[in-house]
């Protein structure tokens, strides 16, 4: 929904947009003879044209932390300085993000297109889109693959209400991965470029040679769950044009294959892969039961089955993968620190992730449901208000009628 007041949207910003500064170019005399500075005097330095004033640098408002564009590619375009977020969720509207502008009022509101947190995936760029830049700078320029509902609100109204490809430019890395956490409920741990991630279901190489797998050149991003600690990973596997989330505790901990020449490791499933003969003698006929769900195409295919015998807790919530493994190539940048690579940090990420699950014997229930505490026999509903958990009881009123003994004087 577009809304008809796209004038107002670049009065706020006239006076911030600079235009390019204008310098004056000197020319010398072809036939000029030289003069020593010595030898200049303070009239002749007086006596020169005035120079041409430098026009203002678009430096923006003091305090910002990110900035987006509006109107993108085209003549109304407009870049909103972006201050302190907020993250709300109502229950009525969707979940959106809420930024206060630098300037006053004015309010631009990101809609979240799922309100489960585990559905959203922010994606930045790898390294190699900026080969001789810092590659932690890239997590900067977070965007989203998905167009996404903006509203921008000024004093004149509402300037912008439609679905467009967000695309946010932080000023700082850590303001990047605390909006990225935010939106995800999943503390951002680290980050690692990798060049190519295949399976078994996905093999490296294609029938003509060229190297494919389920990602090239993309960027794997480790998370830890704020409510049960796990530890995720995830990339988008850009040849199925699908986002990929695997749980750490469902590969085994010592990797299968390693080669620190190469920057490859191979990660074995735990359990074998859904269908094998492997996974059917160890879940019997629980396989039965199992059923593909459109969520399990973006999201790692989990299948929990809880049991009311306390003795098999440790086996009362199961995890299955779609693969038998799941093999990595990390990317090399010169760029980078010795011992800091992206192969380095992931193994030891990899050995404190596995090891911090592994303490933990069942997984913490997804979208877990509390329902309210039954009412406590014996004691009566108050119906004033408790303020800090301290009930008004009110008192009983004062009656009318007096005692035969107060009438007499």
């Amino acid at each position: 929904m577009a809304s008809s007041g796209r004038s107002g949207s670049s009065s706020s910003f006239n006076s911030f947009r600079g235009v390019p500064p204008s310098y004056t170019q000197h020319s010398s005399p072809v036939n000029s003879t030289f003069t020593p500075v010595s030898a200049v005097s303070g009239q002749t330095v007086e006596s020169s044209a005035p120079q041409t004033p430098l026009g203002p640098l678009d430096l923006g408002p003091p305090g910002f932390h990110a900035t987006i564009k509006l109107y993108e590619r085209t003549p109304n375009e407009t870049t909103v300085y972006l201050g302190p977020w907020e993250l709300v969720s109502n229950g009525i509207e969707p979940r959106r993000v809420v930024w206060q502008c630098s300037y006053a009022g004015e309010v631009l509101e990101h809609f979240l297109p799922s309100d489960s947190p585990d559905e959203l995936f922010p994606y930045t760029l790898h390294a190699n889109h900026r080969r001789f830049g810092d590659p932690r700078e890239m997590e900067l320029y977070l965007t989203f693959l998905e167009p996404h509902r903006v509203r921008y609100t000024t004093i004149d109204g509402v300037v912008h209400d439609e679905f467009i490809e967000v695309k946010y430019e932080f000023t700082t890395v850590e303001g990047s991965i605390q909006l990225q956490s935010d939106i995800r409920q999943r503390d951002l741990v680290d980050w690692f470029d990798v060049d190519v991630v295949w399976s078994d279901t996905h093999r490296r190489t294609d029938a003509y040679g060229s190297v494919r797998g389920l990602g090239t050149i993309q960027r794997m991003k480790l998370w830890r769950d704020r409510h049960s600690t796990f530890h995720y990973l995830t990339f988008y596997a850009n040849h199925r044009r699908r986002w990929r989330e695997y749980l750490i505790n469902d590969f085994e901990r010592d990797p299968r294959s390693r080669d620190d020449r190469h920057r490859r490791l191979q990660l074995d499933a735990r359990g074998g892969r859904r269908g094998s003969g492997s996974d059917n003698s160890s879940q019997g006929g629980q396989n039965r039961d199992r059923r593909f769900s459109a969520s399990s195409i973006f999201r790692p295919r989990l299948v929990s089955s809880f049991t009311g015998a306390s003795s098999s807790s440790t086996a009362a919530s199961q995890s299955v993968l779609d693969i038998r493994y799941l093999s990595i190539q990390f990317s090399r940048n010169n760029q980078m620190q010795p011992g800091s690579e992206d192969f380095r940090r992931f193994m030891d990420q990899w050995n404190i992730a596995h090891d911090s699950d592994g303490a933990f014997a069942v997984p913490y229930p997804m979208n877990l449901v509390e329902l309210p505490s039954p009412q406590v026999n014996g004691i009566p509903e108050l119906a004033s208000a408790q303020v800090n958990g301290v009930g008004d009881f009110a008192l009983p009123e004062a009656s009318d009628a007096r005692s035969p003994d107060e009438d007499t004087p």
